[in-house]
């Protein structure tokens, strides 16, 4: 049978290239926790508002939208083969990933093509396990023995979440999650935790940041380090650390944190300027100090001009924001 193997980013994929899988292997490379999703837009359309994006503005988003058209070619190409299996896992990143491959194919007709995925929470002998990208090829091989046949149910049920993450209203996404997600079992503790980078409505602040403000409180000072702690903080993998040290970055230039020496510095190929990166020291400021405690809220330090999905989390002089005690999303002036 000619096989074609679709899984989340180059760890996993050359992973599978390794191992006795047989098959064609299509990386997804989108970090699609962070930036926009916006409604009514084709994959084509969406690869062109991604690559901007991703490239932020020194990167070649000619380069990154090349990658995203050759992709969405090798998918469209899909229903010339006899089997499609979607390699994937519990965390976020992932469980997003799912929603978009499977809502494409809700929409396209395969033919006889069988389409199956495996999407695991754990593995054997692994008690610490985060992902598949940390099997052996043996290991990952092992796994053919858990796929799952993707039925039509499954196709709306994806559908429906896709179309609820790339709303304008973050409102729609809680009425998908009070809906049975039972085929997509992971999907759930995945979105509430996107919920969780909406600023939170007491301290103004996303999780992940009151994590990494935390983490400076407690001692912990180098970047790289503060990307690998925040990681053990969660239950399942979450954002990379070049997005973290974006992060890191916009709350030193909003006075939350300093850092030593000033300006923040990303990681560099240069060992020149890498060496600028793994110097420097991040520590808290009397803002970051009285945010943390509560006795201050950071609405007013942290310009909010991002996007979660399809969501512009502040817009027209309103901002959303995540009550975590009572799982509810609040719009309030600014």
């Amino acid at each position: 049978m000619k096989t074609l193997n679709i899984t989340n980013g180059d760890g996993a994929a050359n992973i599978i290239k390794q191992s006795t899988v047989a098959g064609d292997v299509l990386p997804w490379r989108d970090p699609m926790h962070h930036g926009p999703f916006p409604a009514d837009l084709s994959l084509s359309e969406l690869g062109k508002v991604r690559a901007a994006y991703l490239a932020g503005p020194d990167g070649n988003a000619a380069e990154i939208e090349r990658d995203f058209e050759l992709r969405d070619q090798h998918l469209k190409a899909s229903k010339g083969y006899d089997n499609i299996i979607l390699w994937f896992e519990h965390d976020l990143l992932d469980q997003l990933q799912i929603l978009q491959i499977l809502d494409w194919f809700s929409n396209v007709r395969i033919g006889d093509t069988i389409l199956e995925m495996i999407c695991v929470d754990r593995f054997p002998g692994k008690p610490d396990f985060r992902g598949i990208g940390e099997l052996s090829p043996k290991e990952m091989a092992s796994l053919t023995a858990q796929r799952q046949p993707v039925t039509d149910s499954l196709l709306t049920l994806a559908a429906s979440g896709w179309a609820a993450f790339r709303s304008s209203n973050p409102l729609d996404l809680l009425v998908f999650l009070d809906g049975d997600l039972g085929e997509l079992p992971f999907l759930s503790v995945a979105l509430r935790r996107h919920l969780e980078e909406f600023p939170d409505a007491s301290k103004g602040l996303t999780r992940t940041e009151v994590q990494l403000l935390r983490l400076m409180a407690n001692g912990i000072h180098a970047p790289q380090q503060l990307f690998l702690q925040n990681m053990v903080m969660e239950t399942a993998l979450y954002i990379g650390d070049w997005q973290t040290y974006r992060i890191l970055d916009a709350m030193c230039a909003n006075g939350l944190a300093s850092c030593e020496p000033h300006p923040f510095h990303f990681p560099s190929f240069s060992s020149e300027k890498h060496s600028d990166f793994t110097s420097q020291r991040l520590s808290l400021t009397a803002a970051g100090i009285r945010v943390l405690s509560g006795e201050q809220n950071a609405s007013g330090l942290m310009p909010r001009d991002g996007w979660l999905g399809g969501v512009k989390v502040a817009e027209a002089g309103t901002i959303w924001t995540w009550n975590r005690d009572t799982a509810e999303l609040l719009r309030r002036s600014v």
